[in-house]
């Protein structure tokens, strides 16, 4: 699992925001992800959202059973909680703002 430090998350984050802002749209696949009953998957974030792994996850969940992912969006970051089991369904979203001690874990 590829992990990264604060510093080249960030930088990550602020290149991808650039290459996001961009007005042509021919690179992306106009197939829809459509959600089985209603489940998030980690299979459908992967490919559908920008994000870094981390090599750990905030103390409240057991590493032993679930994975994490994060964002940057709107000022703040947020923690993608996915289960190991089956299809790997997300569990929870946890935000963390910028300006409170950044990612206290």
């Amino acid at each position: 699992m590829k992990t990264l430090p604060l510093t080249a998350l960030l930088t990550l984050a602020i290149a991808t925001t650039a290459v996001a802002s961009g007005a042509d749209d021919s690179t992306h696949s106009s197939d829809t992800a459509y959600l089985p009953n209603g489940t998030f998957t980690y299979e459908t974030f992967e490919a559908s959202v920008e994000h870094a792994d981390l090599e750990g996850c905030p103390a409240q969940f057991d590493t032993d059973v679930v994975f994490c992912r994060i964002t940057l969006a709107n000022d703040q970051a947020h923690i993608f909680v996915f289960s190991y089991e089956g299809d790997q369904p997300l569990m929870a979203v946890k935000p963390y703002d910028l300006s409170d001690g950044f990612l206290p874990f």
